[in-house]
């Protein structure tokens, strides 16, 4: 007998766990959108106070510990004849597997668009892509409110439901 309670019980706690889960990766698609909006400012400061170039850029990225975008790691810090920057930037994020489809997109387009126009032109860019991705970060938080709530409730409803067929 109380080996079958404490199966129930983790038969509930697997399935509140599962729920929590499915939660919390929606909650990390949103903070992955804030510090894309976070990366969009810097590069926008860096182009419009200190002129950087793309490596300076990069550079002041890779110091600033993005921790969700692990892409920014696998880009060079130095210019190299041989290196393509705006290739490395696409397969860097086309490796990194943390972003959904519209975050790759727009992580893509602001890597083609980088260095590519005079100052005015990257700046006026660039607050049209934080713009894009301020507003995919509120679908994210909105996503998050609504259906988080719902994983996390039918995750231990379905907990509870399979602890009482297993009675």
């Amino acid at each position: 007998m109380f080996i079958r309670v404490a199966a129930i019980i983790l038969l509930i706690l697997c399935g509140a766990f599962c729920g929590l889960n499915s939660s919390e990766k929606l909650k990390k698609r949103g903070d992955i959108c804030c510090e894309i909006v976070k990366m969009l400012r810097l590069c926008e400061h860096s182009i419009r106070v200190c002129e950087a170039d793309v490596y300076g850029i990069v550079l002041k990225l890779k110091s600033a510990g993005f921790l969700g975008l692990t892409f920014l790691n696998e880009l060079p810090e130095n210019y190299d004849e041989n290196t393509d920057f705006h290739s490395n930037w696409k397969s860097a994020v086309m490796n990194c597997h943390t972003f959904s489809t519209e975050e790759r997109n727009l992580l893509i387009e602001v890597g083609t668009s980088l260095g590519t126009s005079d100052t005015e032109g990257q700046i006026k860019d660039l607050v049209l892509y934080q713009a894009r991705a301020q507003e995919l970060y509120e679908i994210r938080i909105a996503e998050y409110r609504v259906k988080g709530r719902l994983y996390r409730s039918l995750g231990l409803l379905s907990g509870i439901i399979v602890g009482i067929i297993a009675i």
